[in-house]
């Protein structure tokens, strides 16, 4: 392979919302004790899915995380909200097991989804690698700031290296 295939191949390695675990990294929080179960029933977009805990689906919104639109109405897609979007739909697929506990402060939010921080069953902590990923941005919404300073120490990384919406917004 020649270096301009090579670094052809590097670029869409980045900046692809294609996902595959290779497991928590070392700085990224660990699901608590009180973290519980639930399966995912579809995805929403990049920062929002729907998930079936005992028996009920819920709306769920990422916390931590803002993601650009690809699917709110009467707003425009965002610049890489269809990638965004997809990245988080291969980072859980429907029927997939995630681990998810709740923030001190509330449980839901004033659109009435639940909070969830959300862990796949390998302890990969979904919202950092979003934000690593370049497939949405680390945002601290009070009282819900467990993760804030890890969110934003990934996301200045994620903006040196342009992922994602860092190099293509």
């Amino acid at each position: 392979m020649g270096l301009g295939a090579a670094l052809l191949c590097v670029a869409c390695a980045v900046s692809s919302p294609a996902y595959v675990s290779t497991g928590p990294v070392a700085g990224d929080p660990r699901p608590p004790g009180r973290a519980f179960d639930a399966r995912v029933a579809r995805v929403v977009d990049g920062d929002t899915f729907i998930a079936v805990r005992r028996g009920e689906r819920l709306r769920v919104r990422l916390i931590g995380v803002d993601a650009p639109e690809s699917v709110r109405p009467g707003y425009p897609v965002e610049c890489w909200g269809p990638e965004a979007s997809r990245a988080l739909t291969r980072m859980l697929p429907v029927g997939s097991r995630v681990r998810a506990a709740y923030q001190d402060g509330g449980r839901r939010d004033i659109y009435d989804r639940e909070l969830w921080d959300v862990w796949l069953p390998d302890g990969t902590f979904v919202q950092a690698r979003l934000v690593r990923r370049g497939a949405a941005e680390a945002v601290a919404y009070a009282p819900q700031t467990d993760h804030a300073d890890r969110l934003d120490d990934v996301e200045r990384g994620a903006r040196l290296r342009d992922a994602g919406l860092w190099g293509a917004c």
